[in-house]
């Protein structure tokens, strides 16, 4: 409708608008080719007025044809040249030159610059003209407009400014008219690329024209017509601003170009941003695209239409797919009203309002309209068919389409089903027949069941809840049977309501009253009233509902019941509130009786025959009045307690007898009170009872005797008391005796291990010596001290926690054994079975820490203490201690992983110890050493692999003080030492480096003492290479790092020989020197005589020669054919003969 009142002004206003724009026009043109008024004819009529605009300055102007500019050259050309040019009548170039000459022969002449000013000045129309004679979509237009710059003699910057203005001028005459056509996009397109503007130069044309264009509309528009939206003003603005996102988006400009473009054009009108801008452009493309749905909608039948088409509009107006979706659903919509019978838009200006009346109290009350008949509204045949194909040519998913129609008929359904559904109560239509109008009118209207479920529901809720709003003014003024009568209609009215639902076969209403009246639902049938309203309206129906029978007598029948409950669903009230109505009405009976059965049972000698009359009364009373059996207890369980407690008072020693016994179980019986509260009561009043028997069953042993277990068992059954409870009420009274035999053993432990001063200045107390058990200070030392002994108070402890059960057995998971099963007859196979069975730890329900009676530093201590006396331990008491550790470590309340510690700190100073000695004086563990050292191991509880690591870690201790020994002294080790050092090592599987700590260095310096005497003495010759390789690898050397140790004994050995030997040889000591060479050759051995020695030649020839001449008496020929080569090859004479 706005569309239609923009239009429908556009058309009142075009014809004035039009005429005063061309009277203006006509009767003063503008003087400025930037100050236009435009024309409202279009892009054409503008371009027109723009090249008029310029007649003047053609008739001033001395010269018509730019191309004699050319033919001038760079000399002036004669005014009267130019008259006689125009004079001449040739048309050819040349005759009208020579013509233009003769003239200027005369006349005065005209100065070039001042030719080409003209000429420039005309280039801007004449653009225009060649735009309009040769048209936008000619081929050729675009060279044309382009020989312009090269005719008029304009540079390339200055014609790009004249094409821009051109282009703007256009768009400006295309935008002065307020009705926008789509072709008006394409003729934009062929502009630019007749102009061949860039993207830039397009935003530029575009900004500056949007510039001159606001400054035009504003001069004779005010603000309030420019913010009016049905101004063609305004619409024209709407118009530019469409026209220019169109050129934008269709030239492919990058989203930062494009809102930088925007943005200009929106500042210069009066500073809009890219947001408002874009928002008037989708509003100006919207009606376009709406005459598109239409005419799609119109051909559908044709099949000529079809969602591409669709796709291709709205690209060409821009619109994006939301906007476009919800006018595909807006278009949908309008054809179901269509197909209906109904026209298509609900003018909202026809609706009926709202009217109300003063009531007698002054009150305002909405006036009930007159519900309108809309039973003959339905689809026309074959609308489906015309819908469906519809959803198809707008892309509507199959739940958009169902929306659309469920929105538009919801109120005609609703009309006939409300209607139905009141007949339905009202008994004049039957459930069957209601539910056949009902789906019928669902058929008719297209509505689909998921829809149709949510109306009934609320349908459905509207009947019943308009019923009980009703009811409930009569219970507001207390009025019961009109209350009752009420609620009694509503009843059956909501049974008819879900006779008629359950047609539907919906699971949604299986719990019909759930749904239709949930209490916490404000829109539900019941939900409107407050949680007052319906108990209130309950609790007249249930006191109007009780009948009285025989002897005055209360009583809910069956069907009383049936409708109470009903009754209770409907209003919503929960179980508490029915209790309490219970409680309030019936339980007053109820307690009366029970008292009295309670009173003369508790007299004592009660027999079963007693209990059973009673019984039958309270059970006939609970059958009346409808009670459960919760409700009963609430009021027969402080009966039972209050009895109970009556007997215990009066029972001797507080143990009640046997007649007190029977009479509890009668009780319990009559009043119906389950074991597991008997016992809990019970357990409140003999609890005390229970300890002192405990207690002194204990005698001064602290261990209760074996007669006196059996009649604290049967006090226990006599007391009534479950199993649990007495064990927790045994545990609190051996907790008693326990604290202080703690406290005693943690004392005795501080005595023993601390000072004088340093027990008085922990205690506060100056204590003598004599106070301490040795009759001196005590070592002060914590650790495996065993100085005084506190064992016999320890065992003491453990046999008190033990003999009087208190460790408890508790099941921690399962594990999985084999069973063998013996064979069931003779020569047969024994089986093998895999059973699951139970796997038990022990638990201390006391212990000394959680008692408070010792710290956890002295529980470590007095577990220690234990473990080393247990250990140390050689006469009778060993086995028992040993048994005994893992009882006492939980009697303190240690950790298995706290015990395990203790143990393996201990063990760790054996280990120590022993190993220490025995590696000194042996050297190495021997089988016996083993044999004692496992012993230790089982004594103080030491994994296999605990006591593994601790032998390791002692061998490496031992170990390593030797090597410190070795590398100590002054004198280097011997080969002997450093290989039965290594050997050692190596036996114990010890890496020197690693688990020894030696450094590489030390190692190297290992090798070397080594092997470096026996190379000295020869023992150690080339032929060792296997005995080399196997100290190097003993020692972890690598290949390398051996062969640089042999190479550095050889080098420097080999130097020292020759010098010895030159010095020998120079003295005429032949002798001596051929036992250095000799020595030398055995070093040269190793390294094939390369021994990098350089002496003179005339000292090696000498010491050769001898060598050569000593005597080699032993020595098979070829051997001393081998040392003469070697000793040559190291002296550097290979060729001496």
């Amino acid at each position: 409708r706005k569309q239609a009142r923009r239009t429908s002004y556009y058309f009142v206003t075009m014809t004035s608008s039009c005429t005063t724009t061309t009277t203006t026009a006509t009767s003063a043109p503008s003087s400025s080719s930037t100050s236009l008024s435009l024309a409202a004819g279009g892009g054409p009529e503008a371009l027109e007025e723009y090249a008029a605009s310029f007649a003047s300055i053609s008739k001033s102007s001395k010269i018509q044809n730019p191309k004699l500019v050319k033919l001038a050259g760079a000399a002036a050309l004669p005014l009267s040249y130019l008259a006689g040019a125009a004079m001449t009548p040739s048309r050819r170039l040349a005759a009208r030159a020579i013509g233009g000459i003769v003239t200027a022969v005369a006349a005065g002449g005209v100065g070039k610059s001042a030719v080409e000013e003209d000429v420039r000045k005309g280039c801007p129309a004449a653009i225009a003209r060649r735009l309009l004679e040769l048209g936008l979509e000619d081929a050729n237009v675009a060279d044309g407009v382009e020989r312009l710059r090269e005719d008029y003699g304009v540079e390339e910057v200055d014609f790009v400014d004249m094409k821009t203005e051109v282009y703007g001028v256009y768009l400006q005459g295309m935008a002065k008219n307020p009705l926008l056509k789509t072709s008006e996009m394409k003729e934009l397109t062929n502009l630019r690329n007749a102009l061949r503007l860039t993207n830039q130069q397009l935003g530029q044309a575009h900004a500056e024209a949007a510039v001159k264009f606001f400054r035009d509309i504003s001069r004779f528009a005010s603000k309030e017509e420019l913010a009016d939206e049905d101004h063609p003003d305004r619409i024209s603005l709407d118009k530019y601003l469409f026209l220019s996102e169109r050129a934008f988006r269709q030239g492919g400009e990058t989203e930062e170009a494009f809102t930088f473009e925007m943005s200009r054009i929106g500042k210069a009108f009066d500073g809009l941003t890219k947001e408002q801008c874009l928002e008037r452009v989708e509003n100006t493309a919207k009606p376009f695209y709406e005459r598109a749905l239409n005419s799609a909608r119109s051909k559908l039948d044709s099949g000529a239409v079809n969602p591409e088409m669709l796709s291709r509009a709205k690209a060409t107006l821009g619109l994006s797919d939301e906007v476009a979706h919800q006018m595909h659903i807006e278009e949908f919509a309008k054809e179901v009203r269509v197909q209906l019978g109904m026209p298509e838009t609900d003018d909202e200006d026809d609706e009926e309002e709202d009217e109300f009346i003063e009531d007698e109290e002054g009150n305002l009350k909405l006036v009930e309209r007159e519900v309108k008949d809309t039973s003959g509204i339905k689809f026309q045949e074959g609308a489906f068919e015309r819908l469906s194909k519809l959803q198809e040519v707008l892309s509507l998913s199959d739940i958009e389409g169902d929306l659309e129609i469920s929105s538009t008929v919801t109120e005609f359904w609703c009309n006939t089903a409300l209607a139905v559904m009141n007949d339905a109560i009202a008994k004049t239509k039957s459930p069957d027949k209601a539910w056949s109008i009902i789906e019928k009118r669902q058929k008719e209207l297209f509505l689909q069941d998921s829809s149709m479920k949510k109306l009934l529901t609320q349908i459905t809720i509207q009947s019943l809840g308009t019923m009980l709003e009703k009811t409930r003014l009569f219970a507001d003024v207390g009025n019961q049977a009109a209350t009752v009568n009420g609620l009694n209609d509503l009843i059956e009215a909501k049974n008819i309501c879900k006779e008629v639902l359950t047609h539907g076969g919906w699971k949604e209403f299986d719990d019909f009253e759930a749904t239709i009246f949930d209490p916490n639902d404000t829109s539900s049938a019941c939900g409107f009233l407050s949680p007052s309203v319906r108990y209130n309206m309950h609790r007249l129906y249930f006191y109007r509902s009780i009948s009285k029978g025989d002897a005055g007598k209360k009583k809910v029948s069956d069907e009383t019941m049936a409708k109470l409950q009903e009754v209770q669903k409907i209003l919503g009230v929960p179980e508490s509130e029915i209790n309490f109505e219970y409680k309030q009405y019936f339980c007053p009976d109820l307690q009366k009786a029970l008292t009295a059965a309670t009173e003369e049972v508790a007299k004592g000698n009660a027999t079963s025959a007693l209990v059973d009359t009673y019984k039958a009364e309270i059970q006939q009373m609970k059958a009346d009045y409808r009670l459960d059996n919760d409700m009963v207890v609430f009021y027969s369980a402080p009966l039972y307690n209050e009895a109970l407690y009556k007997i215990a008072g009066k029972a001797p020693g507080g143990i009640p007898t046997k007649d007190d016994v029977n009479t509890l179980k009668c009780l319990q019986d009559l009043l119906d009170i389950d074991e597991v509260n008997a016992q809990r009561v019970a357990s409140e009043v003999f609890a005390d009872t229970y300890k002192k028997a405990i207690k002194e069953a204990l005698g001064s042993t602290g261990i209760i005797a074996e007669e006196y277990r059996k009649p604290l068992d049967d006090l226990k059954d006599r007391l009534g008391m479950s199993e649990e409870e007495c064990r927790e009420i045994y545990v609190r009274a051996m907790s008693e005796k326990f604290k202080p035999m703690v406290e005693f053993i943690s004392n005795e432990m501080e005595r023993l291990v601390l000072t004088q001063d340093q027990l008085s200045q922990k205690r506060g107390i100056d204590y003598g010596e004599d106070y301490f058990k040795s009759g001196k200070s005590a070592s002060g030392k914590l650790g495996l001290g065993t100085e005084g002994n506190i064992m016999r108070d320890i065992m003491n402890l453990i046999d008190f926690y033990t003999e009087n059960d208190l460790i408890e057995k508790r099941e921690v998971g399962t594990k999985k054994i084999e069973k063998k099963i013996p064979a069931e007859e003779e020569g047969g196979e024994e089986q093998t079975i895999t059973e699951e069975v139970p796997v038990y730890e022990n638990t201390y329900p006391i212990t000394a820490l959680s008692s408070g009676a010792i710290t956890e530093q002295l529980a470590e201590l007095c577990y220690r203490q234990f473990l080393v006396s247990s250990f140390t331990e050689q006469g009778p008491n060993a086995a028992r201690y040993e048994a005994s550790k893992g009882t006492w470590g939980g009697i303190l309340g240690l950790s298995s992983a706290k015990m395990e510690e203790i143990g393996s700190n201990i063990g760790g100073m054996v280990y120590d110890n022993y190993i220490t000695q025995m590696m000194g004086s042996k050297g190495a563990l021997d089988q016996q050493d083993m044999m004692f050292l496992a012993n230790v191991q089982a004594k103080l509880g030491i994994t296999a692999e605990e006591g593994e690591d601790l032998m390791l870690k002692t061998q490496t201790k031992v170990l390593s003080e030797e090597a410190s020994v070795l590398f100590g002294s002054e004198k280097e080790p011997s080969p002997e030492t450093i290989k039965a050092f290594r050997e050692k090592c190596n036996s114990l599987g010890l890496d020197l480096q690693n688990d020894i700590g030696i450094s590489k260095a030390r190692l190297v310096d290992l090798f070397q003492y080594e092997i470096g005497p026996g190379i000295n003495s020869g023992d150690i010759t080339n032929d060792d290479g296997d005995l080399i390789d196997e100290i190097r690898d003993s020692l972890g050397l690598a290949e390398e790092e051996g062969e640089e140790v042999i190479e550095s004994i050889i080098s420097t050995r080999s130097r020292g020989l020759l010098a010895e030997a030159k010095s020998f040889v120079l003295r005429g000591m032949a002798a001596d020197a051929v036992a250095r060479l000799k020595e030398l050759v055995q070093y040269a051995a190793f390294v094939d005589g390369d021994l990098g020695l350089a002496p003179e030649k005339s000292d090696a020839q000498k010491m050769y020669f001898s060598f050569a001449a000593s005597d080699f008496e032993g020595l098979d020929e070829e051997t001393v054919e081998k040392q003469k080569v070697l000793l040559k090859t190291a002296l550097g004479i290979p060729d001496v003969e």
